[in-house]
């Protein structure tokens, strides 16, 4: 089997072709649905929400197979699969983020092989290569893209910041003049854990490398020192208190979590992935902030290997589960149909990874725009690590980051947890 650890240089190959916003997923518990087919999605805010239904609804109208959707908020969804995983009994359709997981529930016998999937010259294939195992197709992609730092830029402005900042010391100069100035400088979903995750992952790329990175997840080992070093300037970020109050416990998409914190306009920054500005106007029921809003990349760390365009990075994609009945490939192309992608462009504030871009996103929007040029300045990325690893190693990581902040491991403890679960997989 091909080795889902390592990071998916693919993505910067896409370029603009490539980049897509993070729509929807699907999950669910077939053993339990008189359905046809399960659809089980993690977009579970409109406009998404209904658009999914749309569209499933259509196929179903068409194709005379009856579908049951589900929209699943997305940490419910991880527990809710990873359930599935267990009982070997996936549903027809569900999300999938590929890497480690995949890996997993393809060697289990779990997954569909849709390497002959007659419409695949409606996708990029580049975009394809972040589902392909061992040269077999598993799943079709409709989202892929860049993390970086969502800013507010008339907040930025009234604290005297002209510009973003390029480096870790100017980043963390910027947060201390952003609190003097009476302004909460970062939005955090702790209670989430996984957006946490992606600031140690950002500091680990920048002082190891994206080959440091790559060499410890195939040893297993992350016993280097950059790892340590990494915990201990996240540790020394949250000693600022960057964070809105009851980050703590704040989930990501929820009323006052963190997207909301940014919708409304209260906070400066939020690290996230190219989904950020429509579950920013999602979550706070807003409209957003409009042309307010940039985007500047994860800045460098002195002393560190890595630059500031090595992105993490990845996207969204549709697995099928291997007893899903044979029309599900109709489905899955159905929602490949180039209307049906520029549909999910308009109204998740997608990108696109059609083979044909133009058709789909003519006319980018300036946030759209700031991933694509992001994704065009890119010399390499880096696959999420709660999905490019094995379950168990990807969900250590994003306890563990929850605990680095809240002051409740130091960054030696954040080690050790990943090297024993490490251990425990071999």
């Amino acid at each position: 089997m091909r080795n889902p650890l390592l990071r998916p240089r693919a993505l910067v190959a896409a370029g603009t072709a490539a980049v897509l916003a993070l729509g929807a997923a699907a999950c669910g518990d077939s053993g339990e649905s008189d359905a046809d087919v399960t659809f089980w999605h993690i977009q579970n805010e409109d406009p998404m929400k209904s658009t999914w239904q749309a569209m499933a609804d259509e196929w179903s109208e068409e194709s005379g197979q009856s579908v049951e959707v589900s929209a699943i908020e997305v940490e419910d969804f991880k527990t809710r699969l990873a359930t599935q995983t267990q009982a070997g009994d996936l549903p027809d359709l569900y999300n999938t983020w590929g890497g480690g997981v995949l890996a997993e529930q393809v060697e289990a016998g779990l997954v569909r092989d849709i390497s002959g999937l007659d419409c695949l010259d409606l996708v990029n294939p580049v975009a394809l290569e972040a589902y392909t195992i061992d040269g077999k197709l598993y799943a079709i992609p409709f989202d892929q893209g860049v993390v970086g730092f969502w800013y507010n830029k008339d907040l930025f402005a009234q604290a005297g910041i002209t510009t973003p900042p390029t480096t870790w010391a100017e980043f963390t100069e910027d947060v201390q003049i952003l609190k003097d100035a009476g302004i909460t400088p970062i939005a955090l979903g702790g209670g989430d854990k996984w957006p946490v995750h992606y600031y140690w992952t950002y500091l680990v790329m920048r002082l190891a490398g994206l080959d440091g990175l790559a060499a410890a997840a195939e040893s297993k080992d992350f016993s280097d020192p950059a790892f340590a070093e990494a915990g201990q300037l996240l540790a020394d970020l949250a000693a600022m208190e960057p964070f809105q109050e009851g980050f703590e416990s704040a989930t990501y998409g929820e009323a006052d979590g963190q997207a909301a914190h940014m919708g409304e306009g209260i906070a400066a920054m939020e690290l996230m992935g190219q989904w950020g500005p429509q579950v920013q106007r999602d979550a706070s029921g807003t409209e957003g902030i409009g042309e307010s809003l940039g985007f500047f990349p994860f800045p460098a760390v002195d002393g560190g290997p890595g630059t500031a365009t090595e992105f993490l990075g990845g996207g969204g994609g549709f697995a099928a589960g291997s007893e899903a009945p044979d029309e599900i490939e109709d489905f899955m192309c159905y929602l490949l149909e180039e209307e049906n992608q520029a549909r999910s462009v308009k109204d998740g504030n997608m990108s696109t990874v059609a083979a044909n871009p133009e058709a789909v996103l003519p006319e980018p929007n300036h946030e759209q725009q700031a991933v694509i040029d992001a994704m065009a300045t890119a010399t390499d990325t880096q696959l999420y690590l709660d999905q490019a690893y094995p379950p168990s190693i990807g969900s250590t990581i994003n306890d563990a980051s929850q605990g680095l902040i809240l002051g409740e491991l130091t960054p030696e403890d954040f080690v050790a947890m990943v090297n024993e679960a490490w251990a425990a997989e071999q």
